[in-house]
């Protein structure tokens, strides 16, 4: 069923995805745009989160009241919890909206690369065998097999052109790396730069919304072990998918980051003005 529901939402991504790389002219840089434009789409949801985020913040000497009163009796501290956040305007659920909608965008984005005949260029089943057959390769089973076949249909264009007009002659090269291969852990090469920028520029946006955060007094006490451990997760999981997903799905991520630091930056202001207006007038 998800499979099924992740192949809709690939379909637009993947007419967006090839309008961009036909005005562009390059794969890589349309990888990069696609990921300007989404993060783009979800700033309004990054404002509402922040926002919320805030304004959670600063009803936590309240909430720890509730929870020091009521600790006994789970249902009425979440009746009183939830009386709290009514009275308060807090939405505890309005912070989710980033990675709800950062998620499919990831998943769509996943199936574009590394399903591209099918997304990207929106050959058939039969179109894509027909392919591989007049270039004598045997598709495999796995998730790289429609890769390794874009990748050689580059060289072999003029063999396969009259299979369909949807067809394009796509380098997948950006530089020096293939963003339609698969970093190798066991193989260093030019193409560990990938997991390796992934993880630094990960680790940097933590960093940096820790640090803004912390100035501004959003930081919780006593959560410092548990910052660092969150600090350190998203970068190795950058790390590690890095090496086991299409390099192209890595330089989404890499532009993403630091899109999200250039963002955070940018935000400094709001969130300082959002912290003001927050607090409760003096008479």
């Amino acid at each position: 069923m998800f499979q099924t529901i992740f192949s809709i939402i690939s379909v637009p991504f993947g007419y967006i995805m090839r309008f961009i790389y036909e005005f562009v002219g390059s794969y890589g840089l349309a990888i990069i745009i696609f990921s300007f434009l989404a993060k783009l789409v979800t700033l309004p949801i990054t404002l509402k989160q922040k926002r919320s985020m805030i304004q959670t913040q600063r009803i936590q000497p309240k909430i720890q009241e509730l929870q020091r009163k009521y600790g006994k009796d789970r249902q009425k501290l979440n009746e009183e919890m939830q009386k709290l956040y009514d009275n308060e305007g807090v939405s505890p659920m309005a912070g989710c909206g980033t990675m709800l909608l950062s998620f499919p965008i990831m998943i769509g984005l996943y199936y574009v690369i590394s399903q591209p005949l099918t997304y990207f260029m929106q050959l058939s089943q039969a179109q894509i065998t027909e392919i591989a057959d007049k270039l004598g390769h045997t598709m495999g089973s796995g998730y790289t097999a429609q890769i390794q076949l874009a990748g050689l249909m580059y060289d072999k264009f003029d063999l396969i052109r009259d299979v369909s007009d949807r067809i394009l002659r796509v380098d997948f090269n950006f530089g020096p790396i293939n963003l339609a291969a698969t970093p190798s852990f066991g193989n260093f090469n030019i193409m560990w730069i990938v997991p390796i920028l992934s993880a630094l520029t990960a680790l940097a946006s933590a960093v940096l919304m820790q640090r803004i955060n912390k100035k501004n007094g959003l930081t919780p006490e006593g959560q410092t072990q548990g910052n660092v451990m969150l600090t350190l997760l998203t970068p190795a999981m950058s790390l590690y998918f890095g090496f086991i997903l299409p390099a192209g799905l890595g330089l989404y991520w890499i532009t993403n980051n630091i899109l999200t630091v250039v963002q955070d930056l940018a935000l400094q202001g709001y969130i300082k003005k959002s912290i003001e207006s927050s607090q409760p007038q003096k008479k």
